[in-house]
């Protein structure tokens, strides 16, 4: 059977204060799991080689980056990009909730992280509760 994963990790706070783009996400480097799916999940860091927000009008995906510094946005739920780049919803400003990302990534978000973070996306914020 396989692994159903979407519906289930949206990290989004309050959509009514929050901004979002719409944008294709992909992960050129994803391996695929035994199913041959390869997922990304909710609270990726995202970025691109041309700004999301002013230079790109959604045709470059945005892929995973480690590099707060380089970040353009944060992705809100999981997408399969088995079959290549997918539509995503991209969070720019609002409350994100570390408590509903899988496990690897919530490691991810560390003090430093969250403070490099806050110079690219001034408008997001961090928090982690159950």
């Amino acid at each position: 059977m396989k692994k159903q994963i979407f519906g289930t990790h949206d990290i989004l706070v309050d959509d009514y204060n929050a901004t979002l783009i719409a944008n294709m996400v992909d992960d050129p480097s994803a391996t695929a799991d035994a199913d041959g799916q390869k997922y990304l999940m909710s609270g990726v860091l995202l970025t691109a080689t041309k700004n999301a927000l002013t230079s790109n009008n959604g045709a470059e995906a945005l892929v995973p980056t480690t590099d707060a510094t380089k970040a353009q946005g944060i992705l809100r739920q999981d997408y399969n990009v088995a079959g290549g780049a997918v539509p995503a919803s991209v969070i720019v400003a609002g409350t994100i909730n570390l408590a509903r990302m899988d496990e690897t990534t919530r490691a991810m978000y560390t003090d430093d992280l969250i403070t490099a973070l806050k110079a690219v996306l001034p408008r997001v914020t961090v928090i982690n509760r159950d």
